[in-house]
């Protein structure tokens, strides 16, 4: 059923699902292909699990971290009003990263950014890693350039060192 609205001609909600529904469907030909098919650019399906499993390794020292770091006070605010997460990696869809990458977000980026400069250094930059985790090629190169600039940059493998090293870069005592 059609109907006009506006001066436009559109679907009722029941033909628009069945068309959405008839143009989805695939026939056993086109599955058969599909598993036929290689796809060597795309991540293996074990993988993409052991990514996972290590981003959200890595997403919960963070989410603790903050916790804390909100609980510490300094400069009459707490440590977190100075330190804040860069959103780079993760899991996206193609649109969305290109969107991000568009506005400026950077591959290697460390993960968090202390933005406090205490001499020598301008800032402290964190990146997170797993206990086995190693750094990207892109990340090396970042992690050599912001260190060239004067910014002090560690690698943290779990919640106490990440505290440690931001508690002695800020001169707070543990």
């Amino acid at each position: 059923m059609r109907y006009l609205l506006c001066g436009k001609e559109y679907l009722s909600d029941r033909d628009m699902r069945k068309s959405q529904q008839n143009s989805k469907r695939w026939s056993l030909e086109d599955i058969e292909k599909a598993k036929n098919q290689s796809f060597p650019a795309r991540m293996s399906a074990s993988k993409y699990s052991k990514a996972v499993i290590a981003k959200k390794l890595e997403t919960d020292v963070q989410q603790k971290l903050f916790e804390q770091l909100g609980l510490i006070p300094y400069k009459g605010k707490t440590v977190k009003d100075y330190v804040y997460a860069i959103p780079n990696g993760g899991f996206r869809a193609k649109k969305t990263a290109a969107t991000m990458k568009a506005e400026g977000v950077k591959k290697g980026v460390p993960d968090i950014h202390c933005f406090v400069a205490r001499a020598p250094y301008h800032s402290l930059y964190v990146e997170m890693k797993t206990e086995t985790g190693g750094l990207s090629e892109d990340q090396e190169l970042v992690i050599q350039a912001l260190r060239e600039e004067g910014h002090k940059v560690v690698v943290c493998r779990n919640l106490n060192s990440v505290i440690t090293e931001i508690f002695k870069y800020l001169g707070i005592s543990i």
